[in-house]
């Protein structure tokens, strides 16, 4: 149930973004990542919009991106679900985790996050011969904690799903009290999970691990897809209608 009675901040225009329609940010020390879901490449910019490299993504309606481990994440908002893995330098992709449920719910936003101290990896799989031991086959993935989690927000489910960055093994899932769920950032100083929903522009303050609501407010001014928060504070938002980057003031 989304309230009204929330208090309000004010997005505040910057930049255009560098495609026709913006719908994933994640702020890094050089810029905003910044994934665009018609021409389905995957930019880098400078806070003022300058782009300093882009690629081209597998991804199709590419939605939520992120940093993490290494590599870029874009997440594939058509059927099947799904997040692909890039090298940021090249663009290279590196590999393509399908997500749980992946006929349902879509995937509008991406989040990387570590290992949390003491939060144990899924158990690899049991060892088995190979069926051709002269020629043995590549290996599925490096395994199970390599790679640390990613946040995925399902909006067709309602849910957030965390998962495992490697394998895609579910790790937990959180409930979303609202439709249309889609960017979303962690707060480092109190380890919330801050996540926006397009329709009405609430952002949620989640505790991961119990999925409780400490907080809600309202951005005014853009229709928010894509959200994310720089080291210096401010939250970024990406709007898909007016293809606009704003920064959120109080």
């Amino acid at each position: 149930m989304v309230s009204a009675e929330v208090r309000v901040a004010k997005a505040r225009v910057v930049f255009k973004g560098p495609g026709p329609q913006v719908n994933g940010l994640e702020a890094v020390p050089e810029g905003l990542w910044l994934s665009d879901q018609q021409d389905n490449r995957t930019y880098l910019v400078d806070y003022s919009g300058k782009v300093l490299t882009s690629f081209a993504s597998p991804a199709r309606n590419a939605s939520g991106t992120s940093y993490g481990a290494g590599s870029v994440w874009v997440a594939s908002n058509v059927r099947p679900s799904m997040v692909f893995r890039h090298e940021p330098q090249t663009g290279h992709c590196t590999a393509a985790l399908l997500l749980p449920n992946a006929d349902q719910g879509g995937v509008h936003g991406v989040q990387w996050r570590p290992y949390e101290p003491g939060e144990q990896p899924p158990p690899p799989p049991p060892a088995r011969s190979e069926l051709h031991p002269n020629a043995p086959a590549g290996k599925l993935n490096a395994g199970p904690g390599v790679s640390g989690t990613l946040w995925v927000t399902r909006p067709g489910t309602k849910v957030i799903d965390h998962v495992d960055a490697e394998t895609g093994e579910v790790l937990g899932q959180l409930p979303f009290p609202a439709a249309r769920a889609h960017g979303l950032f962690w707060d480092e100083q109190d380890g919330t999970l801050n996540i926006v929903e397009t329709n009405h522009g609430h952002v949620y303050r989640i505790d991961p691990k119990t999925g409780e609501v400490r907080d809600e407010w309202r951005i005014e001014g853009a229709e928010v897809h894509a959200m994310t928060r720089s080291a210096d504070g401010r939250i970024w938002v990406g709007d898909a209608a007016t293809n606009e980057i704003s920064v959120v003031e109080p």
